[in-house]
């Protein structure tokens, strides 16, 4: 009995597997592991970032004192600098070496402390300051001795829907770096800046009775209770629903924790694609240390050449994350972050379960973006690299047999990404943007497709649609010079040209022997506009090379579209 009940079960995954395949030749039946690309939050959405202030009351450095000609001088062999914890003495010495064997004024000997405070004020330390203290000199030895700076108070004016001892704590948990420093106060205000609910509008030094230390008057104001988008676009798939509406909503610091609810939702048009998903996060530690966990349910339905198969299903994950900025600076951050997903996947056609698995996965990720002069131009870099490692269980017995017997993604599996985008100011209005995107399965393990990577869609190789290509290994890399158009009453439009290109294979692709790499090219133009909240754009994507597409009914020319409103 055993033995033929397998059997039937292999015979009706083998039989509706046949059926399936003869819809579009070249084409798979999309299904929940597929649908997953497509909902995807938005990306390149516009974002109110909140200006860091400049810190009031500093004493900027003042020209270097000339001689003021009194005649008298003393002989200095060498100087003797006491206080440096922070910079490298040999550094120092190094920019004074000038002054040294000779008979120098006071005034000169002024001016080679001021050149030293000057060298600490360029690095960061911006209440440093270099002295030549009373002394008795010996041997043509001079003292010079640096006050680095250490904090003292944060005195805080709290006026933000963030409660006062959370923002206090998130003030003085840089005191620990012990000296003052642009880097530790920038992290500081950031942090709090990057808190729902909280932005640093005033910042001044407030100098103390106690030498070597120094006190900072913060004020901080409320940002909106909300925030979020609607947009619409026509990224969607043939087989849910090409044209789509998307909304997003953020409710920040309602417990008045710093904390953030966030809902989002997806649907086509024909409704035959719908997501929803709910977050909450709040902050951990003061030091950046921030949890999230979400909820989402994805709902889908094939239509078109598939509608006669009546095929549909659902996907649910939960998930939760922490993340830590390793370093968070005004022109650097770095982002160390860790995700645990569990995902349950069903399809099912005319009622009758055609997969149905469950996933768990662990996701470790770095991101980093820096602001920078490459080969004399601004630039700003966008990049990070992951690692993922997971499960991934068949609940039906006729799914497991028909998986064993093909690509055999079931257990544990793993991969790595990675991504670099650069942005750069070009003269007369021009940016390039370039972006790599990579994956690499590893232990020789073909993946789920929901754990494989598309190069069609959207943010891909646009001309074809997201479930055209897509394999456990693939590059993608995308390129795109754009031209600011001169502004008209706060509408602010730019031109575009782009080319991408991207390539996709099997990690075992004796398992599928019916699988072929495929690279993947098109060439187009874009434009881009955004009036106050509004914002849209649109691109024309036509292919070159010889691949065609084959995921959907063929065409040359694909025009996309998107456009919505910020709040």
């Amino acid at each position: 009995m055993k033995i033929m009940k397998i059997t039937n079960l292999t015979a009706k995954a083998l039989t509706l597997s046949f059926v399936t395949s003869s819809l579009l030749v070249g084409a798979s039946i999309p299904s929940s592991s597929d649908i997953q690309r497509e909902v995807q939050p938005p990306k390149d959405l516009p974002k109110k970032v909140t200006p860091l202030v400049e810190v009031g009351g500093v004493q900027k450095y003042a020209p270097v004192m000339q001689d003021d000609k009194s005649g008298k001088t003393i002989f200095v062999k060498s100087f003797k600098i006491t206080g440096a914890i922070h910079m490298s003495e040999s550094k120092l010495q190094s920019l004074i070496g000038s002054y040294m064997d000779k008979e120098l004024t006071f005034a000169q000997l002024q001016e080679v402390a001021s050149i030293i405070t000057k060298e600490y004020r360029a690095n960061g330390y911006f209440v440093a300051r270099a002295y030549i203290p009373i002394q008795s000199m010996q041997d043509g030895v001079v003292e010079i001795a640096i006050i680095e700076g250490n904090y003292g108070k944060f005195i805080l004016e709290n006026n933000s829907h963030v409660r006062t001892p959370i923002v206090q704590a998130m003030l003085d948990d840089v005191k620990s770096a012990n000296i003052v420093s642009t880097n530790t106060l920038e992290r500081a205000m950031l942090i709090i800046n990057d808190t729902p609910g909280a932005k640093v509008t005033a910042a001044d030094v407030k100098p103390r009775q106690e030498v070597g230390t120094s006190d900072f008057a913060i004020t901080t104001e409320t940002k909106p209770w909300y925030d979020g988008y609607v947009l619409g676009d026509n990224y969607g798939s043939r087989y849910t629903g090409e044209n789509r509406l998307m909304v997003g909503v953020n409710l920040n610091s309602l417990a008045g924790l710093g904390d953030k609810l966030s809902l989002s939702g997806l649907m086509s048009s024909e409704r035959d694609l719908k997501n929803g998903r709910i977050a909450y996060s709040v902050p951990l530690m003061a030091n950046g240390l921030r949890a999230e966990v979400g909820y989402s349910k994805t709902d889908y339905s094939l239509a078109q050449e598939y509608k006669s198969l009546d095929a549909y299903g659902t996907s649910n994950t939960l998930d939760a994350t922490l993340s830590y900025p390793i370093i968070r600076t005004r022109l650097e951050t770095l982002r160390v972050s860790s995700t645990l997903a569990i995902k349950s996947l069903n399809d099912k056609q005319a009622g009758v379960t055609t997969s149905d698995k469950d996933a768990k996965s662990i996701n470790l990720a770095l991101s980093y973006t820096k602001e920078q002069k490459l080969f004399g131009l601004d630039s700003q870099i966008n990049s990070g690299v992951s690692y993922t490692y997971g499960n991934l269980k068949f609940i039906d017995a006729a799914s497991k047999i028909a998986d064993a017997a093909g690509a055999n993604t079931q257990g544990n599996y793993s991969k790595v990404n990675g991504y670099v985008g650069i942005s750069t100011l070009l003269p007369q209005e021009l940016t390039l943007q370039t972006n790599l995107q990579a994956q690499k399965a590893l232990g020789g393990k073909n993946l789920d497709g929901s754990e494989d990577m598309s190069i069609g869609g959207s943010n891909g190789v646009k001309l074809f649609p997201d479930s055209e290509h897509s394999a456990e290994n693939a590059l993608l890399w995308s390129i795109e010079l754009t031209r600011a158009l001169p502004t008209i009453n706060s509408y602010s439009h730019k031109f575009g040209l782009f080319y991408d290109v991207g390539y996709a294979s099997m990690q075992d692709d004796s398992k599928d022997p019916t699988f072929q790499n495929r690279t993947l090219q098109d060439v187009g133009v874009s434009y881009y506009a955004s009036y106050k909240s509004l914002f849209a754009k649109a691109q024309v994507a036509t292919a070159i090379g010889s691949e065609e597409v084959t995921s959907e009914p063929k065409y040359s020319t694909r025009v996309l579209v998107q456009g919505g409103v910020s709040f």
